[in-house]
C-alpha cells in the first residue's frame, strides 16, 4: 500500500512557533530536501528563546573533548533526571540527550550558527560544563543567527501569523489555518505540521 499523501500542497512542513526549536526545525527540513515555512502568531520571532541566554546543551561535542572536558548523553540524561526526578518523559530527556552535540555541531557547520562553549560556568544541575552559547550570551544573537540561516535557506518567516487549528482529514494533518493575520484568515496545506509554540517548558 502507497504512503497518502495530499494532492495538493502549500509547503511541505509547516512550522508553528519561530523561538530557537522552530527555526531548528524548518532548517532540518530544508536540510532534508522539503520547503518549510514557519508561522510566528507575535510580532516578531524568538519566542523564549530570544529572552534567554542563548545557550544549547550539547554533551559530547568537539569543543568540550578540546576544553578536556569528559562527557556524553548518558551523563547529560542522568543529570537532568536527577534535577527533575522521575517522570511520563524520561525516555524523551534520552533522546534529546543523545541527539544534543549532533545538533550544535549542525548548527555550527551546516548554517554558521556562533555558538561557543561556556566554560566558566555550569547550569543548574549539569555536573560538567556543557552550554553553548553566542559570544554575548543573549538569547537575541542566537536568533538573528538563526534568522539570517533560515533566510539563506529560503524558509520564510512569518510573523503576526497565529495558528488557529489544524486541518485535519482523514486522520491524518494536512494543514493548519491561520486567523487574525493581516492578510485574514487562509488555510495553508502542507505534508507534515510541527508543533514549536510555547517552548518545552
Amino acid at each position: 500500500m502507497s504512503e497518502s499523501r495530499p494532492a495538493e500542497v502549500d509547503v511541505d512542513v509547516v512550522v508553528v512557533g519561530a523561538g530557537g526549536g522552530g527555526l531548528a526545525a524548518a532548517l532540518a527540513a530544508v536540510d532534508a530536501g522539503a520547503s518549510a515555512v514557519v508561522l510566528e502568531k507575535e510580532e516578531r520571532a524568538g519566542g523564549n528563546s530570544a529572552l534567554s541566554t542563548g545557550s544549547v546543551p550539547g554533551a559530547g561535542t568537539r569543543w568540550q573533548a578540546e576544553a578536556g572536558i569528559d562527557d556524553s548523553p548518558a551523563r547529560l540524561a542522568a543529570d537532568l533526571l536527577r534535577q527533575s526526578g522521575p517522570h511520563d518523559a524520561e525516555e524523551t530527556v534520552e533522546v534529546l540527550a543523545a541527539a544534543s552535540a549532533g545538533l550544535v555541531e549542525w548548527l555550527v557547520d551546516s548554517h554558521d550558527i556562533d555558538l561557543r562553549l561556556i566554560t566558566d560556568y555550569k547550569h543548574v544541575g549539569h555536573s560538567v560544563p556543557r552550554l553553548h552559547a553566542p559570544p554575548s550570551r543573549k538569547g537575541h544573537a542566537l536568533i538573528a543567527d538563526m534568522l539570517r540561516a533560515a533566510k539563506a535557506a529560503d524558509v520564510e518567516v512569518l510573523t503576526h501569523s497565529p495558528v488557529d487549528s489544524l486541518v485535519v482529514e482523514d486522520g491524518v494533518v494536512r494543514g493548519v489555518v491561520v486567523s487574525g493575520a493581516r492578510s485574514g484568515t487562509y488555510t495553508l496545506r502542507c505534508r507534515a505540521v510541527v508543533l514549536a509554540a510555547n517552548g518545552f517548558g
